[in-house]
């Protein structure tokens, strides 16, 4: 039996142990991360990953890592420049079929947010065109109509919990998510909690995702995921 029980503590510390732990202390992105929106908006300086959005992209480029598992832990620091904007997503399986947008984490000026991506891919992608087509008319997304909320297939975002945040832009803020099948805990500088419970998070999760909002700068160290 004792010759049984080292290898299979070996396959659980390898199947429960951690999906990533980056410190950027290469120069180059690390092994396995992508970017999406335009070149060179992310880039390794100084052992932090920096990303900038310039001033007339509406989106924001976007640094992404592969994540699997459905249960998580999440860990990050992260500075803000004044403005004050961070945005962080969890990828996995849609119900839909596909992979989707499932968690957002973010921080905008002094608020923090946790928040839930629902409805088809395919719904997304109609919803992105439309809103790039009305920002160059200077125009928003009108608000949903009751029968497009009614369609579960329609891309929405719905915010699930919002607190005050208890750090400063220019700061490091240390960031821990805990998602535990549709529960959801972040905890800020080990000291300030926000929980929410969601109804699209149980599912495989397929990829970290970190968002730099118009016009805006954002710092990342010390990343690290893994399954509980």
């Amino acid at each position: 039996m004792r010759l049984l029980l080292l290898p299979l503590l070996f396959c659980s510390s390898v199947i429960a142990g951690e999906l990533l732990h980056e410190d950027f202390s290469a120069a180059a992105l690390p092994k396995g991360w992508t970017t999406g929106g335009r070149a060179n908006s992310w880039t390794v300086r100084e052992g932090v990953l920096q990303g900038v959005c310039a001033k007339d992209d509406d989106h924001g480029p976007a640094a992404f890592a592969p994540l699997s598992g459905r249960d998580l832990d999440l860990n990050c620091k992260v500075k803000l420049d004044e403005k004050g904007n961070c945005l962080i997503l969890v990828d996995g399986e849609s119900a839909f079929g596909g992979s989707a947008h499932l968690l957002r984490v973010s921080i905008y000026g002094n608020t923090l947010a946790i928040a839930q991506d629902r409805g088809s891919p395919q719904s997304h992608i109609e919803h992105g065109k439309l809103r790039a087509a009305l920002a160059k008319e200077g125009k928003k997304v009108p608000p949903p109509t009751p029968e497009q909320l009614a369609d579960p297939a329609y891309y929405r975002t719905e915010r699930l919990a919002t607190a005050p945040l208890q750090a400063k832009p220019g700061e490091w803020i240390k960031l821990d998510v805990a998602l535990r099948g549709n529960n959801v805990t972040v905890t800020v500088n080990d000291s300030q909690k926000l929980e929410a419970k969601g109804t699209v998070f149980d599912v495989a999760k397929s990829r970290l995702v970190y968002l730099v909002g118009q016009g805006r700068k954002l710092w990342v160290d010390e990343v690290k995921a893994s399954n509980p």
